[in-house]
C-alpha cells in the first residue's frame, strides 16, 4: 500500500479543527498508541498497539524529505497474545530501537486521514496521509487540496518520523 505523506509541527490546533469541520471532514476518535520501532537494515519496522485493543506489525520505507513524499508499507494486523509474542522475538533478535508514545486525534477526509498528534516528548503535530488508490495524481490533488485549504505551508515542515526525531533528542 502507498500514501503521500506530509508532517508538520503545530502549536495551536484549535483552528485546525475549525477547518476541517469547515471542510466536511469527520472526527474518527481519540487514539492512544504506541509505537516500538525494531533496528532493522531497510525503511522501519515497528509493533503498534492502540488503545490497549488493535496491535499491528508495520514495515514501512518513506524519504526522510520535508515536502510531499511516497510512504509504501506493509501492515499485518496482530491477536494480542501474537503482539506480545512477536515483541518479544524482535526485541530479543534485533532490538529496540525506540518506542514512540502519542495520543492522536484522528480525522478523516475522503481518502486521507488527518492525524492531531500529541507525542510524548516532541510535542503537537499535524500529519496528512492520503492513501493512492486508484493513481497517485489523484491522491496529490486530494493532498494538495488539504495542504492549501489547512494552509500547511505556513507550518514548519518536518522531514524525520517521531522515533528519529526522539533518537536525536534522546
Amino acid at each position: 500500500m502507498k500514501n503521500i505523506e506530509l508532517k508538520v509541527k503545530v502549536d495551536n490546533i484549535k483552528p485546525l479543527v475549525r477547518s476541517l469541520r469547515t471542510l466536511g471532514a469527520h472526527f474518527a476518535g481519540t487514539l492512544k498508541q504506541k509505537d516500538t520501532y525494531y533496528n532493522c537494515h531497510e525503511g522501519r519496522l515497528k509493533i503498534r498497539e492502540i488503545n490497549g485493543k488493535e496491535f499491528m506489525f508495520i514495515h514501512y520505507n518513506r524519504p526522510d524529505t520535508a515536502s510531499h513524499k511516497i510512504s509504501d508499507f506493509e501492515i499485518l494486523e496482530l491477536t494480542k497474545s501474537q503482539c506480545l509474542k512477536l515483541k518479544n522475538i524482535l526485541g530479543s533478535s534485533l532490538g529496540i530501537k525506540v518506542t514512540v508514545d502519542k495520543t492522536r486525534k484522528l480525522w478523516m477526509y475522503k481518502n486521507t486521514r488527518i492525524h492531531l498528534d500529541d507525542v510524548n516528548g516532541l510535542g503537537k503535530f499535524l500529519e496528512l496521509e492520503s492513501k493512492i488508490t486508484t493513481s497517485e495524481s489523484h491522491a496529490k490533488k486530494e493532498y494538495d487540496a488539504l495542504i492549501e485549504a489547512l494552509s500547511l505551508n505556513n507550518f514548519i515542515k518536518i522531514k524525520k518520523s517521531y522515533s528519529d526525531l526522539l533518537l536525536v533528542k534522546s
